[in-house]
């Protein structure tokens, strides 16, 4: 125990700088946030002791309040910024063919498939469509995409 509390007396700015950096170092590798608040609230509480007027334990009491309050109030400011970044269709190829053209090769009962640039995709519709027929996509879901009549 003794130790650990001479470990923790020894603790400076530096200390939290390094912390701080190596949070930041896998939260760049993880690209998940979940780290990046911790990394934030080391930074600060380097800031914090830099300027000597706390001790140890108001350090990590500081560190504690921060981690807290920044995941708190930073994570779903970001986790909405990032959603409204457009990015979420990122790696979705089937939710960029709304509204594109395709034409229809093989149709029966309401189910067939449609080629749309250089793919073929399964395609479903309300209204009876012939093959040769251009369409428009209306919707996907999963792999199969819901067409209407041009």
């Amino acid at each position: 125990m003794d130790t650990l509390i001479a470990f923790m007396t020894s603790l400076g700015p530096q200390h939290w700088l390094v912390l701080g950096l190596i949070l930041l170092i896998a939260e760049m590798a993880s690209g998940t946030t979940y780290l990046l608040w911790p990394a934030v609230a080391a930074f600060l509480t380097a800031l914090v002791s830099l300027t000597g007027a706390t001790n140890w334990i108001a350090d990590m009491a500081i560190f504690a309040v921060l981690v807290i309050a920044l995941t708190a109030f930073g994570r779903p400011i970001v986790q909405r910024w990032r959603q409204e970044g457009g990015a979420t269709g990122l790696n979705e190829r089937s939710q960029t063919l709304i509204g594109t053209r395709g034409v229809i090769t093989v149709f029966a009962n309401g189910a067939g498939s449609v080629k749309v640039a250089d793919t073929v995709w399964r395609a479903v519709s309300d209204e009876a469509l012939q093959p040769g027929q251009t369409v428009i996509v209306d919707s996907v879901d999963g792999s199969t995409l819901k067409v209407k009549a041009a």
